[in-house]
């Protein structure tokens, strides 16, 4: 195929590259403006996405990428065209027949003729690749939840045994008894971690993120660990640089891994302490689990987050896991957008980092708002949103003080949760506003909602701080009769 365009050079070393790279590759390459429209493609993008014939300059990079990777795919944009190059991506492309096309691959900024600006997308298309791990996925989630519930009833019958309900049980039959009682637990845990795995992997897994406090949640985790660290002999330590750290969270699946670190650092330490530290750094939150232990080998210490990896610390008799808890926890992470890692020196202790993002309540709101309208888009569905905000807010602040006015806004926001009566509607919160989506619900409906929640609302604030003063506001928006976009509804929000 020969370029016209001359926008960007034709040379070897320009955009297209040397050596038939752009004419013989397998990866999909596209060349576009900065406003989206296509310059030039290769014969393999145009082979994949079934358009063999097309003019490409009539054509926007819009118009094979799947809608609800649009926004995604223009944040990248921005970000290559502020300094920020190559960008690796994500995103489905749709072919000629509406076939979606799975590929990952990087955004860079090339340059171009006369300063005009040119970026180029490379991607891989692993479609196959996908199906073949959701296949995977599948097989191992069935196979792990059909074992379930005969690993149940095999328990049964041997703590029955063990216990002396079906007969008298010797000592020595009994010690072999609870080492096989032992061992289905072990099992039954590794079941239970390959289902959570094949469900993060194949992203079933969504996160219901809330305004959390990290410093209550890593007290109620030390609280739960204090029997086994007493029995140890090991002392639990909370340093946190302020009672309050708010994160936007899934709370459940925070505690999930705040729980597997934890257990991990008493599990391998016989002497000292297990710590939990937590402090906020600029746009992060940190909490770092860190022990006294035996620590790990700097051969195994890269490999700690693999799948079944019983990582390098000197194992005894009666320390085992099922090799996937360190696994799991990077996947729910990172499904939070944030980063951990892990730094150990044998016989002297483990550090586990946790580096979690500090959203602002506009930005939460708005990937609830962006994931409830694509849903909608891609259903034809309406999604209508509820508002309440605290009127006069610092004044009520300076009268209650900040600490009770966040208690009850929090305890709002469980009331909202605890009265909402489908599984899709939600409320969350940010320091004096919350935020309820209802999806596949008509204003008018979304009107009666209202009026019940606010009731409750107004006896709840009447029941728990009658002489507060705090005055709540109402307010309705439905898509797309009131808005059409994710900045109209947040505009609506917060002006």
């Amino acid at each position: 195929m020969t370029n016209e365009n001359p926008q960007y050079p034709q040379s070897g070393s320009g955009p297209k590259g040397g050596d038939g790279l752009f004419e013989n590759t397998h990866d999909l390459i596209q060349l576009f403006s900065p406003d989206g429209i296509l310059l030039d493609v290769n014969p393999s993008w145009r082979r994949v996405l079934e358009r063999p014939d097309d003019d490409i300059t009539q054509l926007s990079v819009f118009s094979v990428v799947h809608p609800r990777d649009h926004d995604g795919f223009r944040k990248t944009v921005a970000d290559v065209l502020k300094g920020q190059s190559p960008r690796k991506i994500g995103i489905t492309m749709v072919s000629q027949s509406n076939r979606e096309i799975i590929a990952e691959g990087s955004v860079d900024l090339i340059g171009g003729h006369q300063g005009s600006k040119v970026l180029r997308c490379i991607l891989h298309d692993i479609t196959k690749h996908r199906k073949y791990d959701e296949l995977k996925d599948e097989f191992v989630g069935t196979i792990s939840h059909e074992l379930r519930t005969p690993l149940t009833v095999v328990r049964e019958g041997m703590a029955q045994i063990r216990d002396g309900l079906l007969g008298g049980v010797t000592p020595a039959q009994r010690e072999v008894l609870d080492m096989v009682l032992q061992s289905i637990d072990r099992l039954g845990r590794i079941i239970n971690d390959l289902l959570d795995v094949s469900k993060l992997e194949s992203g079933q897994v969504h996160l219901k993120r809330t305004l959390c406090n990290m410093t209550g949640i890593a007290r109620e985790i030390l609280a739960n660990f204090e029997g086994l660290a007493s029995q140890k002999g090991i002392e639990l330590r909370l340093e946190a640089a302020s009672d309050v750290i708010e994160v936007y969270l899934d709370r459940d699946k925070f505690i999930q891994v705040l729980t597997n670190l934890v257990g991990n650092a008493i599990k391998f330490t016989s002497v000292g302490y297990v710590r939990i530290s937590l402090r906020e750094l600029e746009g992060f939150a940190e909490c770092k689990v860190s022990d006294t232990g035996r620590g790990i080998s700097g051969e195994d210490l890269s490999r700690v987050f693999e799948k079944f990896r019983q990582f390098g610390r000197a194992v005894g008799p009666g320390i085992g896991g099922t090799g996937l808890g360190l696994s799991i926890c990077k996947k729910l992470i990172e499904l939070h957008h944030g980063k951990i890692s892990i730094d150990s020196y044998p016989l002297k202790g483990t550090s586990v980092t946790v580096l979690l993002p500090k959203y602002t309540s506009r930005e939460i709101f708005r990937e609830h708002i962006a994931q409830a309208l694509n849903r909608c888009a891609e259903e034809g569905g309406t999604l209508s949103l509820i508002i309440f905000d605290i009127v006069d807010f610092e004044t009520v602040k300076r009268t209650l003080g900040e600490g009770h006015v966040r208690e009850i806004v929090a305890k709002i926001e469980k009331l909202m949760n605890d009265s909402l009566r489908r599984a899709a509607d939600v409320a969350i919160r940010d320091t004096k506003a919350l935020l309820i989506l209802l999806p596949d619900t008509k204003k008018e409906n979304a009107f009666i909602v209202l009026g019940r929640l606010y009731q409750l609302l107004e006896e709840f604030l009447a029941r728990i701080s009658p002489d507060s003063g705090i005055e709540i506001h109402s307010s309705v928006a439905t898509f797309p009769e009131d808005a059409r976009t994710v900045d109209d509804i947040l505009n609506r929000i917060y002006d």
